[in-house]
């Protein structure tokens, strides 16, 4: 868990983001993301490709949220940056490609070893399927309050 807590870095929760669609979204997030050292140059363009071949929005009881990541190569060094937007934008549902969904919340994950994927993801579905986090999550308003609370359920 100590590697899993690690890659939330408060550096990498953005409150209130303000895009128009999917497409600006990876742009915003790749541009922050490369700034900082995180992802190779080719992310932005791999991470939209994936997403359009494997959706990952997720309709869970009480939030909806989508999970985008794409293969090791574009990745330096490990991370999950956390979003939350300001407005709702469209993903479509994991495992479908007519089921859309209005995401308020991203956490675009950042992987070097392609094993750990699935335990992130299941982490992750899990803290989502439980009320208590989402309600903690959603009540929580800063940066370091909703960092803390990831690192606290790790």
């Amino acid at each position: 868990m100590n590697e899993m807590r690690e890659m939330f870095q408060l550096e990498l929760v953005n409150l209130d983001v303000a895009v128009k669609d999917k497409n600006e979204f990876f742009h915003v997030v790749a541009k922050k993301l490369l700034k900082k050292g995180y992802i190779e140059e080719t992310f932005e363009l791999a991470i939209i490709k994936r997403e359009m071949s494997y959706p990952t929005g997720l309709g869970l009881k009480d939030i909806a949220i989508a999970i985008p990541h794409t293969d090791v190569a574009h990745i330096k060094k490990a991370f999950v940056s956390v979003n939350r937007l300001s407005a709702p934008i469209e993903f479509v549902q994991m495992g479908t490609d007519d089921v859309f969904l209005q995401v308020t919340d991203i956490f675009v994950l950042g992987i070097r070893e392609p094993k750990k994927q699935v335990g992130l993801l299941a982490t992750l579905m899990e803290l989502f399927s439980d009320e208590s986090f989402v309600h903690r999550y959603s009540q929580a308003s800063t940066e370091k309050e909703i960092n803390r609370l990831f690192l606290s359920y790790l």
